[in-house]
């Protein structure tokens, strides 16, 4: 069970969350030649925490498109697809289809139940990629913030059989090729942030199942060990109050040799480039920096695909 201060200290940070976010989704310009289907279910329950939406450059209908699926931040209570239209629907513009995955919050709903959403839109992916003409051989997940979490231990999980059965998750057959995250929270104890994350666990890990699946797994090291991840792209900014998450995901993929990039963007001249500001400042015409780093996602992803 979710005690209460966790519960009043996701309520409080949701509220400063979402009264930030306000402020910028008011004001950003949406892509104009990108077209979207959106409340689209992918799951039986009709939930809205179970809809995602797809993005498509205008005049694409009915050709077969490279895939990207993401899942937006928020300290897995947090946030909606809304959050990353924008900067999704900008990603589209490179000749992607972009799946913009809500899924379900915590403390509704553990971190492993939230791993499973994201294994159920991969599943869509695979299931409807006729219907709307999604590539099954370009395959790229991209999340921000605790989203980048969702996507990497998700991923972790679809690649590899030793992770799945300790998550009690089907694999379901996607052949993802990249992955990009955005000032990703990938330190889930420790650090820093101990304290907070303390708080944060009662509600991410909610039984002992949780625990038993996924504190092994808390371990960057062991993630990546078991985990045969693909090749990992971190953007992230000397402003970003967690880019020491980044530099510790680097330097275990350094350890254990796999295959990485990271972008870390010095202090803004004209704007902060703080946490996630990809996807803050997207659709703002004069964020140059943060349509940079967008323009550098999809170029990330242009390199593998087949």
């Amino acid at each position: 069970m979710v005690n209460q201060e966790t519960l009043d200290l996701f309520a409080n940070n949701a509220a400063a969350m979402a009264a930030g976010d306000a402020e910028h989704l008011a004001k950003q310009q949406l892509p104009p030649d990108v077209s979207c289907s959106t409340g689209i279910s992918y799951d039986s329950d009709d939930l809205e925490a179970h809809k995602l939406d797809i993005y498509r450059p205008q005049g694409s209908d009915g050709k077969t498109l490279p895939v990207i699926i993401d899942f937006h931040g928020g300290g897995l209570y947090y946030g909606s697809k809304e959050n990353n239209k924008c900067r999704d629907m900008a990603l589209a513009s490179h000749g992607y289809a972009v799946i913009n995955a809500n899924y379900r919050l915590v403390p509704s709903v553990s971190f492993l139940g939230q791993i499973q959403d994201a294994i159920k839109v991969f599943a869509w992916v695979r299931n409807n990629a006729e219907v709307h003409a999604l590539s099954q051989d370009n395959i790229f997940v991209t999340g921000d913030s605790a989203g980048g979490t969702l996507a990497l231990y998700a991923v972790a999980a679809q690649n590899s059989p030793v992770v799945s059965q300790s998550f009690h998750i089907p694999r379901v057959g996607l052949n993802i090729l990249a992955l990009a995250v955005t000032s990703g929270m990938f330190r889930l104890r420790g650090g820093v942030h101990a304290t907070a994350l303390s708080y944060y666990m009662n509600g991410y890990l909610q039984t002992p199942g949780d625990h038993i699946a996924l504190e092994p797994y808390l371990d960057l090291d062991k993630l990546i060990i078991d985990g045969t991840v693909p090749p990992i792209y971190m953007v992230t900014s000397s402003e970003d109050f967690i880019a020491d998450n980044s530099y510790e995901l680097a330097r275990t993929l350094q350890a254990r040799h796999r295959d990485y990039a990271m972008t870390v963007w010095p202090r803004g001249k004209e704007r902060m480039l703080g946490h996630i500001f990809n996807i803050t400042q997207a659709g703002d015409p004069d964020a140059m920096q943060a349509q940079q780093a967008i323009d550098d996602i999809a170029r990330f992803f242009d390199g593998f695909a087949v």
